[in-house]
């Protein structure tokens, strides 16, 4: 039995009122049109005449929704055939008639959807025109003028009849040749923008097409640090949890939501920490955020005026510079040893106002901070009046033993900003990551990130509440960690065959990329060539520096891609690279090498292992 249901609506300009319901029953003898008190009987009809008498009908609903938004909505919609509810109809909107002049209305109408189409301005997924009875009530003129209009474009070539379908936007648009060409106008003098300090003072040198991707580049085997497998992610668990806090919660999920983020999810977080991360917090100290960028910002632009020291590592994340060139800080690099970050020596009047470190695995050293220094640190950021804004990124991927505890978990002063992401653990584009903050500081951090876009999604936050109190997050973090664990292996193996003669690899215990570096300096160049041609774009250690010196590097990423795309690219470098040495000198690029000796430099990271 095939059932056609649609709300009868009476459309009028300044209301919409709901007269009955309606539905079409097909019977063994024909069609039924049953009304509150008024059947009509209908034999030997078809269905699509039916569903077509129920468009004209209701063609004053319809008129009311093309109006707002140039789409069908509602049970109306149900009336109209499939082909056409999946297009999207042009509303003409911008169609002015003017009723006192002496240009009649038809022409003053074709006039201006001519020119609307000649324009290309239209959204080409919105080729189908209205109907004469839906364009002639929103413009409150007769449907004879419209239909007058549609003739001449119809026979311009300008729109075409589909039987059964509509009126569409001809495929070739007679004015593309038969209007005449433009006469060339003087181009105008461009002028440079002048742009706020903040912006020209941040180190991201894209521009153009280049902004088109991610900041990790195209999706192919680059072996660029950071990036997870995303191919291997839950997303049939995902999507049902999504299903189900939709269908509980309802439209409470598509209303604004709070800046903090959603209880759930802070309660289911703050659980996490406290039993994986060695943390110390409540759900009230959590501040859900829209990933590791704005969780940065969000503490910079709290605590840090322009002219203010802040620390960073050196070599370091590269984004964390972004933000405090951002804000204004002064910035100030530290030296990384055996040990993490240098405290070193420090005037009151440079004290950092925040200190910026990655102390479960520093980056991309790979050094895990001693205890030691762990307790220096919170007690110097405590004496001078300073915040530590502790990222603890791939914490959760130790390959020697369970993850190590948080810096936040020793902090009883209040000293330390617990920040954290799932763009590691599940998926970039979830945008989701949270702060742990000090009681004190926790209005203020919610405040902030109110100011930036109020809050993260909330159907998002409640799916991954979800995911995190059913046992699906900590399942996908063991599964995770035993891929990257093979991957990192078999890594391993394929750099000894295919670069080994190149570089010595440094291999730590944790995280998701490597340090090589290179056995002899005269090799950069033509590993800077070679990333040209291959696309395969592991980052410079020098990327990382802002004043360190250090031997040439490069920091590989192995956790995204699969065994056979690894041994892929590496073997594709690896021929590049031969090829330009076969070709002699001065098939290089123009990387200059700077003539630093960093034997005795404190950079040198002498916790790690390498490979022989």
């Amino acid at each position: 039995m095939l059932k056609i249901f649609a709300n009868h609506v009476h459309s009028d300009l300044s209301k919409l009122i709901i007269i009955n319901q309606i539905s079409v029953v097909e019977e063994s003898k024909g069609f039924e049109l049953r009304s509150i008190g008024k059947p009509a009987q209908f034999s030997s009809v078809s269905a699509i005449t039916a569903a077509s008498l129920l468009e004209k009908a209701f063609s004053g609903c319809e008129s009311r929704v093309v109006k707002m938004n140039g789409a069908i909505y509602g049970r109306t919609a149900s009336s109209v055939p499939k082909q056409r509810r999946r297009r999207l109809v042009m509303s003409f909107e911008m169609v002015r008639l003017d009723r006192v002049s002496s240009e009649p209305l038809y022409q003053q109408l074709y006039r201006q959807i001519r020119e609307e189409l000649e324009s290309g301005s239209f959204d080409s997924s919105a080729s189908r025109v209205p109907s004469s009875r839906v364009l002639a009530a929103t413009l409150g003129i007769s449907r004879p003028t419209v239909n007058q209009a549609f003739s001449k474009l119809l026979e311009e070539g300008y729109l075409q009849a589909r039987k059964r379908s509509g009126i569409f936007v001809a495929d070739h648009l007679p004015a593309t040749f038969l209007k005449p060409a433009r006469p060339a106008t003087t181009a105008r003098t461009e002028h440079s923008p002048r742009f706020a300090r903040r912006v020209t003072r941040m180190t991201d040198f894209r521009s153009g097409r280049q902004l088109d991707v991610g900041v990790a580049g195209p999706p192919s085997v680059t072996f660029v640090a950071g990036l997870p497998a995303v191919d291997e992610f839950p997303i049939a668990v995902w999507e049902r949890l999504r299903e189900q806090v939709l269908a509980k919660k309802g439209a409470h999920l598509l209303r604004y939501a709070s800046s903090r983020g959603e209880i759930e999810l802070r309660k289911a977080i703050a659980a996490y920490l406290c039993d994986f991360r060695g943390a110390n917090c409540d759900p009230d100290q959590i501040v859900v955020v829209g990933g590791m960028q704005q969780a940065m910002l969000a503490c910079a632009l709290a605590l840090i005026n322009e002219g203010e020291v802040a620390w960073i590592e050196d070599p370091g994340f590269h984004q964390a510079r972004n933000v405090f060139a951002f804000v204004g800080a002064k910035m100030v690099p530290r030296p990384i040893d055996r040990e993490g970050l240098v405290i070193g020596k420090c005037s009151r009047q440079n004290s950092p106002r925040l200190i910026f470190v990655t102390p479960s695995h520093q980056f991309p050293f790979g050094v895990t901070m001693s205890l030691k220094r762990r307790k220096a640190l919170i007690e110097f950021a405590e004496s001078r009046g300073g915040y530590i804004l502790e990222d603890d990124y791939n914490s959760e991927f130790r390959f020697d033993g369970p993850p190590l505890p948080c810096l936040q978990g020793l902090d009883n002063a209040g000293r330390v900003i617990y920040a954290g992401t799932m763009s590691k653990i599940l998926y970039p584009s979830l945008r989701l990551g949270f702060l742990v903050a000090p009681p004190q500081l926790v209005d203020t951090l919610v405040k902030v990130r109110a100011v930036m876009d109020q809050h993260s999604p909330a159907i998002d936050q409640a799916t991954l509440a979800r995911f995190i109190t059913e046992g699906f997050f900590l399942s996908h973090v063991k599964r995770m960690r035993e891929l990257y664990a093979q991957r990192r292996v078999f890594f391993i193996e394929q750099f000894q065959k295919w670069l080994g003669d190149y570089f010595d690899l440094e291999v730590t215990p944790a995280g998701l990329h490597f340090i090589a570096w290179l056995r002899r300096r005269e090799d950069l160049p033509l590993f800077m060539r070679a990333r040209e041609q291959t696309g395969v774009w592991p980052r410079s250690l020098s990327f990382f520096c802002i004043k360190a010196q250090l031997d040439p590097a490069f920091v590989f990423g192995f956790a995204a891609w699969p065994q056979a795309q690894i041994e892929q690219g590496l073997a594709k470098l690896a021929s590049a690279v031969k090829q330009l040495k076969q070709r002699g000198p001065g098939n290089g690029s123009s990387f200059q090498i700077h003539p630093f000796s960093p034997a005795t430099s404190s950079y040198w990271p002498s916790t790690a292992v390498r490979s022989d």
